[in-house]
């Protein structure tokens, strides 16, 4: 499971994404993967998104997300 750090909880992000704080090398102990900011705020043109539904695809295209955090961290209906 990713976890990422951000200064609001919403149903969904694009790029106000934080830098880990010092403690979350804790959540990588319990075998979580703790993202950066630049990982998060890496365009979607820039990794391999082959994968993702065509429902996917049109969510992302409806919200206008451009970031890989905003698909990973997102609560589309």
């Amino acid at each position: 499971m990713d976890r990422a750090f951000a200064w609001e909880r919403r149903d969904w992000h694009r790029e106000e994404f934080l830098e880990p704080p010092s403690w979350a090398g804790a959540f990588a102990n319990a075998a979580f993967v703790v993202l950066n900011r630049e990982q998060l705020t890496t365009p979607l043109s820039d990794v391999d998104i082959s994968v993702l539904t065509q429902g996917e695809w049109r969510e992302i295209c409806f919200y206008g997300t451009t970031t890989l955090g905003g698909v990973i961290f997102n609560a589309w209906d």
